[in-house]
């Protein structure tokens, strides 16, 4: 269906009127990813790390190629969208659309989105798929582990100054709905809504962002926690551990400096979901440094982030095991260096080392804290066009 769907969009494009096709701008990008696990501890697909294994390169994971188009309007509006096939370990590419929205001038300083639109809530949201845009071959994960982007709905973006601020409001309301092509157990945020503020002052940028929303969310760990909740002598009401509506909340913040040659970056969030099984707080970031040297940039990140489960003290907190298991309670860290070796104005040639560490309980261990590593490698060619 969905290509069929891009078929006919691109026919309907290409056959306009020669002047309104003079209107229509095409660009595009594209990552070739190979990766693999360097740690000899695990067997098959038990690393930590998704995607990856110690037993054959994987060159699927994060590579993506993708095609964007924009057709100027009358009146200040546009139409834009994007669609990409990314790679999977074991689908292959799949493809999707990322955006596709309408956006209109408001006055000079303001842009009203409406359709499939980009979710601003990290640094690095508007071009995160855009491997050439940043020095990393993917940002660090713990911080970026959310599995969406976009919200069918209705965002509006206000550019201002104060002073020697250059600042920006960036708000969304809509709705998330994943589908089994996107993962096995698909959830739902309804009433999605995001406050994003950020400002550049000289050499300096900052950004906050506040989310919430009503989330659904079912998969195979958390209906038979429901079941063993609810049953005797336990006696937990369901509606204490199903994600069935529950208020999710996400806050956010980050900072980037440069000094000269030198660029500073640290982001942070703290993600909670109430009244469920999930995780009474997923915290987590990252602080890093790039520098630049002619064709070259080096860095350098230190990433950490910690799952706290929901506490339930029923029968002697003897359904707590479970609930951690659920939720991962537990702590993760890695180190990323790399380099970064430009090609030409719009190509880039990349080296990414990971070292990875979890330490977490999981639906399997019956409470105890499982410690699992993993030494990722990675070569990526990306290219914008």
């Amino acid at each position: 269906m969905q290509s069929k769907l891009l078929t006919a969009i691109f026919m309907c494009l290409f056959f306009m009127s020669s002047a309104m096709a003079a209107d229509i701008k095409f660009n595009g990008f594209a990552s070739i990813v190979s990766g693999i696990d360097l740690e000899d501890d695990f067997e098959g697909d038990s690393s930590p790390w998704e995607g990856y294994s110690n037993d054959t390169v994987d060159n699927l994971q994060d590579s993506k190629v993708a095609l964007q188009w924009t057709a100027d309007l009358d009146k200040g509006m546009r139409f834009v969208g994007q669609a990409m096939a990314k790679g999977d370990g074991d689908d292959g590419y799949t493809l999707k659309y990322d955006w596709a929205y309408f956006d209109f001038n408001v006055g000079d300083s303001g842009k009203l989105k409406v359709g499939k639109i980009r979710v601003p809530l990290y640094k690095f949201s508007d071009y995160l798929d855009v491997g050439y845009a940043y020095h990393w071959i993917t940002p660090p994960q713990i911080m970026y582990s959310g599995t969406f982007n976009n919200v069918d709905g209705v965002g509006y973006q206000y550019n201002f100054e104060t002073g020697p601020l250059e600042q920006s409001i960036n708000a969304v309301i809509g709705r998330y709905q994943s589908n089994t092509v996107e993962r096995d157990f698909p959830f739902d945020l309804q009433n999605f809504i995001v406050l994003n503020w950020s400002a550049t002052m000289g050499d300096h940028e900052f950004n906050a962002v506040y989310a919430q929303a009503d989330v659904y969310f079912s998969n195979d760990d958390i209906d038979l926690a429901v079941a063993g909740g609810s049953a005797a002598p336990i006696s937990i009401p369901a509606n204490d551990i199903a994600v069935n509506g529950d208020l999710g909340q996400f806050i956010g913040f980050g900072y980037k400096g440069t000094f000269g040659d030198l660029a500073i970056l640290t982001e942070y969030k703290i993600v909670t979901v109430q009244d469920s099984i999930l995780a009474d707080e997923n915290s987590g970031g990252y602080v890093g440094g790039a520098y630049n040297m002619d064709d070259f940039t080096y860095h350098l990140t230190y990433e950490f982030g910690e799952n706290k489960a929901q506490t339930y003290s029923q029968l002697g907190g003897a359904f707590q095991a479970t609930a951690d298991g659920v939720a991962g309670e537990g702590e993760a860290s890695a180190v990323t260096v790399g380099v970064r070796k430009d090609i030409g104005a719009s190509s880039a040639l990349k080296v990414d080392l990971t070292s990875y560490t979890q330490d977490e309980v999981t639906s399997s261990s019956a409470g105890a804290k499982v410690e699992k590593t993993a030494l990722i490698l990675k070569v990526a060619l990306e290219t914008m066009f």
